[in-house]
Formats: C-alpha cells, structure tokens, sequence
C-alpha cells in the first residue's frame, strides 16, 4: 500500500481508506486488488475487491483468503 498510493509506510493505520488517502483512486484500487493477488496467490471476488476500502478491511479480507476461505 505504501508504494502504490506514495506514502510512508507509518502512515498507513487503522483509519486509513479510499476517503483518507489521497492517492488511493480507482485505479490504484484496482492495481492494490493485483499486488495483492500476486503477492498471496490468490483470486480476490469482485465483491471482497469492492468491499475492501480500508486498510482494516483489506487486512480482514486477506487473512480471510490466506485461511482459505
């Protein structure tokens, strides 16, 4: 998260998310969903995909698929 949206990996928390981080547009949404596929091995439903704009969300979602569900 920190490379594609261009900030310090210590500003990422739990309150980050589509509407607090500048750079987080449609489009970085969509290559964060692909880092993160490629980065777990993973195929992230579209509807996980929509749902995950925070950063407690995309955490959720991603121990969620690494426990295989």
């Amino acid at each position: 998260m920190s490379g594609l949206f261009a900030i310090d990996e210590s500003d990422i928390d739990e309150n980050s998310s589509l509407e607090t981080v500048e750079n987080w547009d449609s489009l970085q949404h969509v290559n964060l969903i692909m880092a993160l596929e490629e980065e777990f091995g993973v195929q992230v439903d579209v509807d996980d995909a929509l749902a995950m704009v925070s950063y407690p969300e995309v955490i959720t979602t991603m121990l969620r698929y690494s426990n295989g569900g």
